[in-house]
């Protein structure tokens, strides 16, 4: 199923709100302009189309590129509020540019006090000539939300790693700006799904690391955001909510579950971006396929069209499902195809693909199977070379399971196992860091000195490379989890695992199901435990809980191969049983600060087919499998806000940047004032952040007590608390970002 056929499709939530949004500033048989900034432009066309958008302006323009005068229209500039975006506008009311404008902001972030001052100053807002500008007033959107699958969405599309922003005590001033960034995508998805969610958060029982309390601030701020925004938006929450149980969104960090993102994933999609290499370090598929001309040519492919349906079809299915599948896709490709050429030359699944080489016609169906059939036999072949799931049924599923196989027999020897493994010449040096990392979370820790002997048997020679290694060990302990031990003899490491082990399922590589799993069920049937995940503040009343069942079907088998997994476009047997999402479906929303794995991303999937509900899951970046070693390497304390060269670092200070000079350089010559062609100021402008949208002053929600908080977070809640229009020790840190990025 595409994004486009699925009404509860994050990417047709975010379409609609964003078109109407636009639509409702726009007046019959008048002419605009709609104005993007970088990364407006990049969430607007990931949800819609340039055609779409042209049918209802004229234009298309993004503020910092050359722009030509044109005067005969007016501008609606759909832009994130920095000072950067002011002084493009500003650009623009001094040349004439257009005739005059309507904005359509994101809500302020707090954080950037710069842009606030600005926005309200003489500079712009009380400046006549921008007063008298914005004709269409000043509205605010909640736009900043990036789907990247119909139930998947980030914060933003800069972020490759955020695991160093949250758990690098060196990267502590970035921590609040992020918290807000992904408190803002949050809402704007809550928002566009016109629900009002009950809030819990992952909370740690005496939980000693840094980051203990990174989820209660996001909670926080994403209800001060719902607040905000409620007062605001005298419809919002809608009546809709009172029809249908209550959303309820679960925040928690990487912490909720350390094995997701160290096993080895069999679904053709985390398998994919696990073991093929421009996939799992670029994101891009090369592959060959012949023309209908018998031409070789050279193509690639980022895997990320939700337009692609055999793709859609197949990500979240076991690899070797996923195989089966697109060789029936290429039976009813070739059966149904009128123009067929003789089959008696398609004997085996190579001669397939040269039929459909060959076939007339079909071309975006051609190219989906060829595409997945070479990719999936890629995998296949990789993983028989490098039996992967030999060692991953033997080894990795064993530990997550507390030794126990898939007979249900206690494996006394997974240590021999390990080095037996480790001295093996076809596994990668990351293969190698992970199998010891998870031994060591099953083991509840290991000595120092068996690190280190661990770390140099791995293969390695080079001292900087054993650093390395070592690196992704003992920084375990700023994840909640001290996996070195100083010596042999002191006690196992305890920790809580939210996740749980199938032995049902048919394929022995895929017993592991997610802590995430649990913690949702859990959460739609209101038996979390709260202590651990406490309401943050509205709680149901004791009528309004759910009554429980025993309905059978409720529960996932955990198992990949599922009778009703089909594809829409597989023969008789996997008809769609015509049910559509409904409104009335319960919403569950779940966001994971620091990474979400691709495992945890096809659960949710899982989760919406098996309770009949809506789920979706976020964070601020897909963590790929090398992706958890690399942020295990960039929280170490040798590691800093200059040498680690964060987006999120540079975006804290572009706002203070000024406008291009080529849109100041194309104010035309001194003209007589023209103000009779534009009309007079409405008071909608003069209405500070927050009317439409997300309020800058309004009163914080007071923070936690800080006598729990560790010394960096305890800072930043100081700040958080703080009223953001003062201007102690601001003025020193602001110098400093000057300093460091001139």
């Amino acid at each position: 199923m595409s994004a486009n056929s699925d009404p509860g499709s994050l990417y047709l939530l975010q379409q609609t709100y964003l078109l109407l949004k636009i639509r409702l500033v726009c007046e019959p048989g008048q002419l605009y302009a709609l104005v993007l900034d970088r990364k407006t432009e990049a969430a607007l066309l990931l949800v819609t189309k340039k055609d779409a958008l042209l049918r209802i302006v004229t234009t298309v323009e993004v503020i910092d590129d050359k722009r030509r005068l044109l005067p005969f229209l007016h501008a609606i500039y759909f832009v994130e509020p920095l000072v950067f975006n002011f002084n493009c506008i500003l650009a623009d009311v001094h040349t004439n540019r257009y005739k005059d404008g309507t904005g359509l902001l994101l809500p302020f972030l707090q954080w950037d006090e710069e842009a606030n001052r600005f926005f309200r100053s003489g500079r712009f807002l009380e400046n006549q000539d921008v007063a008298r500008y914005f004709q269409g007033g000043i509205n605010y959107v909640h736009g900043s939300m990036v789907p990247v699958e119909s139930r998947v969405f980030l914060a933003d599309k800069v972020t490759p790693n955020s695991m160093p922003i949250y758990y690098n005590e060196n990267c502590g001033e970035t921590v609040l700006y992020q918290i807000r960034k992904t408190a803002r995508a949050i809402v704007n998805a809550v928002i566009v799904a016109d629900e009002y969610p009950l809030i819990r958060f992952y909370s740690l029982p005496e939980a000693t690391h840094q980051a203990a309390r990174l989820p209660e601030l996001i909670a926080d701020e994403v209800q001060r955001q719902l607040d905000d925004y409620a007062r605001a938006n005298n419809d919002y929450p809608p009546a809709s909510v009172a029809e249908k149980p209550r959303a309820v969104l679960v925040i928690c960090d990487r912490t909720i579950d350390l094995f997701a993102p160290l096993l080895h994933e069999f679904s053709y999609q985390a398998m994919a971006m696990d073991i093929v290499e421009n996939l799992e370090r670029n994101g891009v598929y090369e592959y060959s396929a012949e023309s209908e001309a018998g031409e070789e040519q050279k193509l690639e492919s980022r895997l990320d069209s939700e337009e692609d349906e055999t793709w859609v079809a197949l990500r979240h299915t076991h690899i070797i499902e996923a195989s089966e599948l697109v060789v029936m896709k290429i039976n009813e490709l070739i059966k149904n195809n009128p123009m067929m050429i003789d089959r008696t030359k398609a004997k085996t699944s190579s001669d397939l693909m040269y039929v459909v080489a060959h076939l007339q016609g079909f071309d975006s169906e051609r190219r989906q199977v060829t595409l997945h059939k070479s990719l999936i036999d890629e995998c296949l072949s990789l993983n028989a070379s490098r039996k992967l799931a030999e060692f991953a049924a033997d080894f990795e599923q064993n530990c997550t399971a507390k030794g126990i196989s898939f007979e249900g027999v206690k494996n006394k020897h997974l240590h021999e196992d390990l080095i037996v493994l480790l001295a093996r010449d076809d596994l990668t040096v990351n293969d190698k860091i992970r199998l010891v990392l998870i031994y060591g979370l099953y083991r509840g820790g290991l000595a120092e000195s068996d690190f280190v002997k661990l770390a140099k048997f791995i293969g390695v020679s080079n001292n900087q490379i054993v650093s390395l290694v070592l690196r992704c060990f003992t920084n375990l302990h700023k994840l909640n989890f001290p996996i070195v031990k100083k010596s042999a003899k002191d006690k196992p490491i305890t920790h809580h695992n939210f996740h749980v082990i199938n032995n049902e399922g048919t394929y022995n590589t895929s017993r592991f199901i997610p802590g995430v799993k649990t913690v949702l069920q859990s959460a739609v049937r209101h038996e979390l435990d709260e202590e651990w995940f406490p309401y943050f503040r509205d709680k149901p009343l004791e009528g309004e809980l759910p009554v429980k069942t025993s309905r059978p079907g409720l529960e996932l088998t955990g198992s990949l191969r599922n009778v009703r997994i089909k594809a829409s476009w597989a023969p008789t047997g996997a008809k769609n049983n015509g049910k559509s999402i409904s409104r009335n479906k319960q919403r569950v929303f779940c966001y994971v600060a620091g990474g979400i794995t691709y495992s945890e991303i096809r659960l949710v999937y899982e989760l919406s087919t098996a309770m009949n509900k809506d789920f979706y899951i976020g964070s601020e970046f897909i963590l790929k499998p090398r992706d958890f070693l690399i942020g295990l390497q960039n929280i170490d304390d040798v590691k800093n806000l200059e040498n680690l060269q964060l987006p999120v670092w540079h975006e804290m200070n572009m706002s203070l940047s000024r406008a291009p000079d080529h849109l100041i350089q194309a104010q035309p010559p001194a003209q007589p004032n023209v103000s009779g062609q534009v009309r007079s100021s409405t008071s909608s402008q003069q209405t500070p952040p927050g009317q439409n949208g997300q309020s800058v002053s309004s009163p914080v929600k007071k923070a936690p007590t800080q006598a729990s908080v560790p010394q960096n977070y305890q800072k930043r809640v100081n700040q958080y608390a703080t009223d953001l229009t003062a201007e102690p020790a601001k003025e020193k840190k602001t110098s400093r970002l000057k300093r460091l990025f001139k």
